[in-house]
């Protein structure tokens, strides 16, 4: 008997003809093409990442300042100079040497030299000097003196007006 042999995928031969090489040339040719582009574009963007970090490290330009500018940051200087000093002793003395026989009219201060100018009114001068011995003798005060004084003869009682400088401690 003959033998029979069946064959159900047969073996296929691979022609390579000028089409075919046309076709994969042309396609390693779009390869290359296309990791070209891409290679620029990462190097492109490498580029522009040091680029970007060398104009975060430089330091920042110094704005241009006029004189307008000048003296508002002066004055806002002063402002919060003056809100920020030590003004407590200067309260607390006031605070400790209050007399009913002692009416405050004006309080200014002076925040450069630490002062305070007071004006007040008293029944009688010795009440007055009272009040700035007991100004004097508060801790946190460095010097209390009388300035001035006058007696108002307008007025009904004839009160003592005076004025006086308190200076503290810090």
């Amino acid at each position: 008997m003959a033998r029979l042999d069946l064959e159900f995928h047969p073996a296929r031969r691979v022609r390579f003809d000028a089409l075919t090489l046309g076709l994969l040339l042309a396609g390693l040719l779009a390869l290359a093409w296309v990791t070209n582009l891409w290679l620029d574009a990462r190097d492109q963007a490498a580029a522009q990442a040091g680029a970007l970090l060398k104009l975060d490290q430089r330091p920042a330009p110094t704005p241009v300042v006029s004189r307008a500018d000048t003296a508002a940051l002066a004055a806002r200087d002063r402002v919060s100079a003056q809100l920020n000093a030590g003004w407590q002793p200067a309260f607390d003395a006031l605070a400790a040497a209050r007399s009913s026989k002692i009416a405050l009219l004006q309080f200014d201060a002076i925040h450069a030299k630490r002062q305070v100018k007071l004006v007040a009114e008293a029944r009688h001068l010795a009440d007055a000097v009272a009040f700035i011995e007991a100004l004097q003798q508060q801790p946190g005060v460095a010097r209390a003196a009388l300035t001035q004084h006058e007696v108002e003869a307008d007025a009904e009682h004839k009160p003592v007006r005076f004025q006086a400088i308190l200076e503290w401690r810090t």
